[in-house]
């Protein structure tokens, strides 16, 4: 397995990550920062050293409508969600621990994906065959193994390639944090797990993008 990084290629050769962000702090709250989503910009600039282009969606600036279609009609914003979805080769989900679980965001983006999942079952193929899958955790209390559980559960039903190591938590003290300090912590304390992670998740998305799943 390469441990170098890539130099940029064509945009049109990169590998697309998107993560979906359950975070449930607004971007515009103008209240305390996402923790999640700190963890997040940190594995997103390791990936970028990976030539892999990225894009935070943050659930919760987003009207996603209750429900298991893929659409559930007027003023419903999941449609432009999925889409970005279907078009990236890596999909990684990131919560917060609440109460020992993932956010309801993150339940309500895996509900909305119950669609595809029919579509698996009626069909025998899954529109997300071929891309890979990677999980990010932040709380400040136990819960990540059976969060983990959960999340590596469903994107394998999916038809989700997870590479090993393709995930990264971080439990702990965040009173008195910045954003910038947070960061600092993540790089310092973790940093050995998300390079592993980007490393992982670059290298199989780069292997199935060459070489499609029968």
């Amino acid at each position: 397995m390469p441990t170098t990084k890539k130099s940029p290629g064509p945009a049109e050769d990169r590998p697309r990550a998107i993560f979906l962000l359950a975070t449930l702090k607004p971007s515009r709250s103008g209240r305390e920062f996402s923790h999640t989503d700190a963890l997040c910009e940190v594995v997103v600039e390791c990936l970028r050293s990976y030539d892999v282009a990225c894009e935070i969606v943050r659930l919760v600036d987003y009207n996603i409508k209750p429900g298991t279609r893929s659409n559930m009609g007027k003023g419903d914003e999941w449609p432009g969600i999925l889409k970005k979805v279907l078009g990236a080769d890596i999909i990684v989900f990131a919560t917060p621990v609440w109460w020992g679980i993932q956010s309801s965001l993150m339940q309500r983006a895996i509900e909305r994906l119950d669609e595809l999942h029919d579509e698996l079952l009626k069909t025998g193929k899954s529109r997300l065959a071929n891309k890979v899958g990677g999980i990010v955790i932040t709380g400040a209390e136990d819960g990540e193994q059976h969060i983990t559980g959960n999340i590596a559960n469903f994107l394998l039903s999916m038809g989700v390639t997870l590479p090993p190591h393709g995930a990264v938590t971080y439990l702990g003290d965040y009173e008195r944090a910045t954003k910038k300090s947070l960061a600092k912590r993540f790089r310092e304390e973790k940093g050995d797990s998300i390079e592993t992670m980007a490393r992982n998740l670059a290298f199989f998305a780069r292997l199935l993008k060459d070489n499609k799943l029968p």
